[in-house]
């Protein structure tokens, strides 16, 4: 089976495992990072609604890169970690991502996903989902052993759920792709309804 796309499409993330999930399912696309400054938009947003603000970032960063590329189809998305209705920031350190895994350690949590795809100026889709997940009470040494081995120092909530970080957890409900960071199914609903990509 062959995946015919009628128009380029292009992934405004320089994330891996968005990468990696889209040629799972046989999409060809460019890369071009958005280069937004997350920062701003946070901070202008820090009263709204976690939702209202992950969808802000998504349709932000896709539209950065759209308005250049006018005849592709430009797909971005964004992701926050929530717990206790307090949004968490990447870790970027191993004694912060260690920090992280302790304070979710026993307590459910929330990764809210948004995904925009856009063509030049226009949006033509939004999508929000959540997933809620529960990490086992995890020991200090396990959650040592597991930064060190899986780095997840730029990942929502110090973990990669796609790889070892699953052991982390008692409990998933919601979409495994949301929690990876890409609403992947109702993506590609909507490509396949406005005959951007067809089964040939």
């Amino acid at each position: 089976m062959i995946i015919h796309q009628t128009a380029p499409l292009i992934l405004a993330s320089g994330s891996s495992i968005r990468q990696q999930m889209l040629k799972a399912v046989g999409l060809t696309f460019s890369v071009v990072p958005s280069g937004v400054e997350e920062d701003a938009i946070k901070t202008a947003m820090k009263d709204a609604p976690i939702r209202a603000l992950t969808a802000a970032l998504a349709r932000a960063k896709t539209l950065a890169v759209s308005v250049q590329h006018p005849d592709a189809y430009t797909i971005g998305a964004d992701q926050i970690c929530v717990l206790h209705g307090e949004p968490l920031s990447k870790p970027i350190t191993y004694d912060r991502a260690e920090a992280q895994l302790a304070s979710l350690s026993a307590q459910t949590h929330q990764q809210h996903c948004a995904v925009t795809l856009a063509r030049g100026s226009d949006v033509i889709w939004e999508f929000h989902d959540i997933a809620e997940l529960t990490m086992r009470t995890l020991t200090l040494a396990e959650i040592h052993a597991y930064v060190a081995a899986d780095a997840p120092l730029s990942s929502c909530g110090s973990y990669k759920f796609e790889g070892l970080g699953r052991h982390l957890f008692s409990r998933v409900v919601g979409d495994h792709d949301v929690v990876q960071g890409l609403a992947l199914v109702p993506l590609l609903a909507q490509l396949h309804e406005l005959d951007v990509i067809a089964i040939a």
